[in-house]
């Protein structure tokens, strides 16, 4: 990002893209509009827009927008010169599956939590806390932000490897959990069905679930900023593959059989 001596004016170039991208993001997430930003910054609405868009925008503006909406902006330069990673290495999946502690205390962080939350909802100590962030920080996954947040070393969109160990891991303990849950409670919320559709269509379902999930950390998000009280961790979901027909149909099968029979002896 380049600063123009005279004007101080943010020049164009794919990494502002991205900057202006994740303000906007942290913009939405905490609910705060392009009205509330123009009073702010004593300037018309289409202006403001303008300044999102990286048009006419000076460090100095782009330092306000921040400020206004409680983001600092190092934080998003962060994020342009340590991009996170898409994917976990061989050896931090390892170390994952490995420690189910060490595990549910990154993807906490992944998806948001800091270390008052991590110890008030998780009941863990502080020091314990603390020694598994030294570990997260040691593997890469977590870096300590602005003001000490914890941010992760990786995208929240983050994948790990088919058949690799955490998939693994994530087979043997925390399936298991999700379907043993009680569906019939008061608190479930869920919706299940069958439906015919191409490998293609598998892919844009895929697709959906992708930008689901985005909006719904959204969600979570602005109820963090918003202060929304008796938030719960909830467990999410998502899921499409084709079934096993084979399979799915041979105990009602066998079922239609035992029925014929017991006609036929009728």
């Amino acid at each position: 990002m380049m600063i123009d001596g005279q004007k101080s004016v943010v020049t164009r170039r794919p990494g502002l893209t991205m900057i202006l991208s994740e303000l906007r993001r942290e913009l939405r997430a905490r609910g705060i509009r392009v009205g509330q930003l123009a009073q702010e910054t004593g300037v018309s609405e289409p202006t403001v827009w303008r300044w999102l868009r990286g048009e006419g925008l000076t460090l100095e503006r782009l330092d306000r927008l921040c400020e206004i909406a409680d983001i600092d902006l190092r934080d998003l330069l962060g994020r342009e010169e340590d991009p996170a990673s898409e994917s976990f290495t061989l050896a931090q999946e390892r170390v994952l599956a490995a420690d189910r502690g060490l595990a549910l205390v990154f993807f906490a962080i992944l998806h948001g939590a800091q270390r008052g939350e991590l110890v008030r909802t998780f009941g863990l100590s502080a020091g314990r806390i603390d020694r598994h962030v030294q570990r997260l920080v040691r593997l890469g996954l977590v870096r300590a932000g602005a003001r000490g947040k914890l941010v992760p070393g990786v995208r929240r969109s983050v994948r790990w490897r088919r058949g690799g160990p955490l998939a693994v891991a994530f087979d043997r303990t925390v399936k298991p959990l999700f379907l043993s849950m009680d569906f019939g409670a008061a608190q479930a919320n869920y919706v299940s069905d069958m439906v015919p559709l191409s490998t293609a269509g598998q892919d844009r379902v895929q697709a959906m679930f992708e930008t689901l999930r985005d909006d719904i950390h959204l969600i979570a998000e602005g109820e963090r900023v918003q202060g929304a009280i008796q938030r719960e961790w909830c467990g999410l979901l998502m899921m499409v593959r084709p079934f096993d027909m084979a399979e799915t149909t041979a105990e009602w099968r066998q079922a239609g059989t035992a029925d014929n029979g017991y006609e036929t002896r009728g």
